[in-house]
């Protein structure tokens, strides 16, 4: 446990990433193809919308779209605003150049930004707007872009943004935790005690597997929450020390050093951990799996396997690898372009943003909820030796159990 505070990072929020946008087939929608783009993008054909538009152009085609991104902000907003610029022109180049006009603007990372942006994206008659990344931005395009009926799909994580015509196309951590909860519970662990961090990230995954746990008939036995200081820790697992006993397995939905650091401490107390499972959200991407103390452990993430297709694919074309975030700005510009091909600058209405068949591509399966949260298809991964092992693909289409 020495020098914990030093290498124990909060978490800001989980993972956001979404499915690549191809429609599944659903009665009274046109059907496209499922699965990876054909690498065989059509010759640019249509012209260009009149007029003239704020910010940098992607594609030629008759229908606008805006994606508000925090171009020029510091730090990580940046970069993650360039990778997710990058993967829309990717998807654009797999599709077809002329079924879009994307226009992007900056936000510069700010609520003005963020609402100068959407009242420019307005102005330019844009039929959908991608992004914002932040919450408080999201809101900020939202109170803009809402009145007139123009929908937006943003990045952000915090289902309180969500709203009619507001779509979030990101990981919202409750449906990891449920995942991994049900997955538990249908191998009859059904007693758990969960160690969570002592900030709304945690909040939300207790909340989550209290409901979770109801809807199984399993049991949240005990709760420890931590700060990220040693003492905190040591006082979080002697909280639940005791109670693990009585439980079948041990949920920890935080990642970089948590898992190992918590699991060590209960050892260090004299817990008798065998036979309890460790369960873990997409968080644990971001932990040491070859750390003894995690084998065996299971963790709801999305599908690796297509994940890692479109890293390669990113890499390839740009010369770095991309964060799984950059995946949300590939996952919407092609869901926008299969969209559009299906229905013109008309196809962004509600019925069609919220097909119950939903979408699948790079990420597995997903679909927009009428209050604009999403709901998506997770696998599990079992670590052994070191790695992350499918042992539960990421269900197909909806109405499948895990």
């Amino acid at each position: 446990m020495a020098h914990f505070s030093n290498v124990l990072k909060a978490r800001a929020g989980m993972l956001l990433i979404v499915a690549a946008g191809f429609l599944l087939s659903a009665c009274g929608t046109p059907s496209v193809p499922n699965g990876l783009p054909s690498m065989q993008p059509a010759q640019p054909s249509a012209t260009l919308p009149e007029g003239q538009v704020e910010g940098e152009t992607l594609g030629i085609g008759n229908t606008r779209v805006a994606m508000l991104l925090p171009l020029s902000a510091e730090g990580n907003g940046g970069k993650i605003a360039a990778e997710l610029r990058n993967a829309a022109r990717m998807a654009l180049d797999d599709s077809g150049n002329d079924a879009l006009q994307i226009v992007v603007k900056d936000t510069g990372g700010t609520e003005a930004g963020a609402r100068a942006a959407a009242e420019s994206a307005s102005r330019e008659g844009a039929t959908l707007v991608i992004g914002p990344v932040f919450a408080p931005n999201v809101r900020a395009a939202s109170a803009v872009l809402t009145p007139n009926r123009t929908p937006v799909v943003a990045f952000s994580s915090d289902r309180t943004v969500a709203g009619p015509d507001t779509y979030l196309n990101s990981f919202l951590p409750e449906g990891l935790v449920r995942r991994i909860l049900n997955h538990a519970a249908s191998h009859g662990l059904g007693d758990v005690v969960a160690i969570v961090p002592n900030n709304p990230a945690g909040e939300l995954a207790e909340n989550e597997a209290r409901a979770t746990l109801r809807q199984t008939g399993g049991n949240l036995v005990a709760v420890g929450r931590y700060d990220y200081e040693n003492a905190s820790v040591q006082a979080a697992v002697q909280d639940i020390a005791m109670a693990v006993d009585e439980a079948d397995a041990i949920f920890i939905p935080d990642g970089g050093n948590s898992p190992r650091v918590i699991v060590a401490a209960l050892r260090g107390l004299g817990v008798d951990l065998s036979g309890k499972q460790l369960l873990g959200t997409g968080q644990w991407a971001s932990a040491d799996l070859s750390d003894p103390a995690l084998q065996g452990g299971w963790f709801a993430d999305v599908g690796h396997a297509r994940m890692n297709l479109y890293k390669a694919r990113y890499e390839e074309r740009f010369g770095t690898e991309p964060s799984v975030t950059s995946a949300l700005g590939y996952d919407t510009a092609l869901l926008a372009t299969t969209l559009t091909q299906n229905g013109g600058a008309a196809a962004f209405t509600a019925s069609r943003l919220q097909n119950p068949a939903g979408f699948s591509g790079y990420t597995g399966t997903f679909r927009f909820r009428p209050d604009g949260t999403s709901e998506r298809g997770y696998a599990v991964y079992e670590i052994r030796d070191g790695a992350a092992e499918l042992i539960s693909p990421a269900p197909a289409s909806f109405g499948a159990t895990g």
